[in-house]
Parts: C-alpha cells; sequence; structure tokens
C-alpha cells in the first residue's frame, strides 16, 4: 500500500489506488466516474495513479467508486488518520468520521457519479477515504471514495 507524501492525493486518490490494486485480474469489476459508469470490467494494472482495463486506462484521481463481489470486510485499507489542515481535514476526514460511527448499519450514500450515485447497503469497513459497503441487492460490494460523497443517510 505505498508510501506517499502529504497531498491532496492521501485522502482520496491513494486509498483508492490500494483498493483497485487488490482487484487486479478480477473480471465483475464495475468502475464509475463523474462521466461514466462502466461494467463487467478485469483491472489489468494500477500502477501510478493509473488503471490499465480492459476498458481503456481510468485516471484513479476520477473514480468516485469501484463495484465487486470481492471487495468487503476483508479489503485491505489504509488506516484512518486525521489532517489538521488542508482539503482532507474538511472533506474526507468528517465522512469518513461518519461511516466509522455506521459501521454494521444500513446506510444511503449519495456520491459524485455518472447517473444515480446512490448505493443503499450495510456500511462493512472504513479506512483512510474509503467506505466499503454492501450494496444492499445491487450485485457486490462497492468502495466509495468518501471525497466524493455528498451525502450519507442513516435513518
Amino acid at each position: 500500500m505505498g508510501q506517499f507524501d502529504r497531498t491532496i492525493c492521501d485522502c482520496c486518490v491513494c486509498p483508492m489506488q490500494c483498493v483497485m490494486q487488490q482487484l487486479v485480474g478480477q473480471t465483475d469489476v464495475q468502475i464509475i466516474t463523474p462521466v461514466s459508469n462502466e461494467f463487467n470490467i478485469t483491472i489489468l494494472s494500477v500502477d501510478n495513479f493509473i488503471a490499465d482495463t480492459s476498458a481503456g486506462f481510468y485516471a484513479i484521481c476520477n473514480v468516485t467508486a469501484v463495484r465487486s463481489d470481492t471487495l468487503g470486510i476483508d479489503t485491505t485499507l489504509k488506516p484512518v488518520r486525521l489532517d489538521v489542515k488542508g482539503e482532507c481535514s474538511c472533506c474526507e476526514d468528517p465522512a469518513t468520521n461518519e461511516f466509522i460511527k455506521l459501521i454494521n448499519q444500513e446506510v444511503g450514500i449519495e456520491f459524485i457519479s455518472f447517473g444515480s450515485g446512490i448505493s443503499q447497503g450495510t456500511v462493512l469497513n472504513v479506512g483512510e477515504g474509503i467506505v466499503i459497503s454492501d450494496d444492499g441487492g445491487g450485485g457486490g460490494s462497492i468502495a466509495i471514495s468518501t471525497c466524493q460523497v455528498t451525502k450519507i443517510d442513516s435513518d
């Protein structure tokens, strides 16, 4: 799970890269960005913030979520850490802190995406910049960048 300097990549891009590296070779991956929603992709490699896939190259900084049957509670995530300043402290940290309180609870997660960016399911795992939900019946689990979350509905 590589080391990165304290930059904007720490709280969203680096954690998503770490998740996507664990999906290399999987054939059931859905990749969601603000402008596309691609299904049944195979991730071929992930390096230097680029995912090489069967559907082309993805700049990980624009991947808002990935869905796969292999994601879940055992997915290795970067440990949560709090920043004292910068974008991570005002965007990622508050969302991550809310999700930590909601582990094992059913939630609705609205996130930036192409089409309907709403996931309804149980929060399974939370790490730096990532929440994994079982996506309640949507097929597999979904790893969402907490930097891209716009609303959490826990009612």
